[in-house]
């Protein structure tokens, strides 16, 4: 039985904002084991400087077909690593780990409280480096 997301709630997308200001209107929006869904994808990595790396999690918001754009960012600024390797490597497992929580909890609610227990926040004002 899967659990119903109330407006109140915070957004299964993990964004911090509430469900009925962020994604419910458009229910697709958190889906898969993929790590993708028609609007929403996710892609983990680092976030910080040289020896200071947290593990983090893009969100990225189809904006066109085939263009994307950064929605929101989360890191977990409880795990710090030297290599941004590592760092990049943990937010990986993570949230891996919250799409298969995901899968057992029956409900897209579980990615965004998976994550949260795990220490990850939202960023605001986040840079992105391409490199």
């Amino acid at each position: 039985m899967r659990k119903k997301i109330g407006k109140n709630d915070p957004c299964p997308c993990g964004s911090g904002k509430k469900y009925k200001k962020c994604c419910m209107n458009n229910p697709s929006t958190v889906s898969g084991h993929d790590n993708r869904s028609a609007r929403f994808r996710f892609e983990p990595g680092s976030y910080g400087e040289i020896g200071n790396f947290t593990p983090s999690i893009a969100c990225l918001k189809e904006i066109a077909p085939d263009q994307w754009s950064h929605h929101f960012v989360l890191v977990n600024p409880n795990d710090i690593y030297v290599e941004e390797t590592e760092a990049s490597s943990k937010a990986e497992d993570d949230l891996e780990a919250a799409f298969l929580y995901r899968e057992k909890a029956g409900s897209d609610y579980a990615v965004a409280e998976h994550l949260k227990s795990k220490g990850y926040l939202s960023v605001k004002n986040f840079n992105i480096v391409k490199t």
